[in-house]
């Protein structure tokens, strides 16, 4: 009798079926954290990611919500001379096992959901450039999939009398984070009042970054913080490496 597959590690973020619609030409899936950007204008990936930093969205929810109304509803035609260019790079793979032209092609791929062990493991690489939600600019006080937002790895969870405590722990420190929030806000609205030449919207900006700055110490170390990546095909190979069995990998397979 065949087992039922084990349900996925990772939470599984709900889109519709219009929006998995409008995702799929842009990304290679829409279930599963680990993925890539395809058909976008390297315009577009940049400020995309650059948004991403600074988010306390998913990429592919901050796609939909301000990217995609900008973007025709399925891909461009092949761009000009990608067919020569696919025959070149096989040929000289191929026929001179050179793989230092793999350098010169890049892709946008990202990881969410990862701990920060994984997040320095992918980013010990110099062939890539790589880009992490910021702790300093977003909040950590929701609770995508009902629970905060820490890496907990599965034999970790399954441990009978490690899994429970190490849960306690975390979810008293996220709490404790979450209280502490707009405890230390309203206490830096009362030290550092807005100066007249300043606008309201960039002064709470400001005592945002200042607040969050403040606290991200506590949980520096927990959060699924997830990274972004622009890297050469030869680092892709590499990270390869360093998935399932590498410290807080949600197991997610290939993009």
């Amino acid at each position: 009798m065949t087992a039922a597959p084990s349900p996925p590690t990772w939470w599984v973020e709900p889109f519709s079926e219009e929006e998995r619609a409008t995702l799929a030409p842009w990304f290679t899936n829409t279930d599963r954290p680990v993925f890539a950007l395809r058909n976008l204008p390297e315009a577009v990936k940049g400020a995309l990611f650059s948004r991403y930093s600074r988010s306390t969205k998913s990429l592919r929810r901050l796609f939909l919500d301000e990217f995609a109304a900008d973007l025709p509803t399925t891909p461009p035609a092949e761009p000009v001379g990608e067919a020569r260019a696919a025959a070149l790079y096989h040929r000289v793979l191929d026929q001179y096992g050179d793989d230092s032209v793999a350098q010169l092609g890049g892709a946008h791929v990202a990881c969410e959901q990862a701990s920060n062990l994984l997040t320095k493991a992918l980013e010990w690489g110099r062939l890539a450039a790589y880009l992490e939600q910021s702790t300093r600019y977003v909040s950590y006080t929701d609770r995508p999939g009902g629970r905060w937002r820490y890496h907990l790895d599965p034999d970790v969870a399954a441990d009978p009398e490690l899994g429970p405590e190490y849960q306690r722990v975390l979810d008293d420190l996220f709490s404790t984070y979450s209280e502490l929030l707009p405890a230390l806000l309203g206490y830096l609205e009362e030290r550092l009042p807005r100066d007249p030449a300043s606008s309201e919207p960039a002064w709470r900006r400001a005592l945002k970054a200042r607040a969050l700055d403040g606290l991200r110490g506590g949980a520096a170390a927990a959060p699924a913080r997830p990274p972004a990546a622009r890297g050469a095909r030869r680092r892709r190979a590499a990270a390869a490496g360093a998935a399932p069995g590498d410290p807080g990998v949600p197991h997610a397979g290939r993009p």
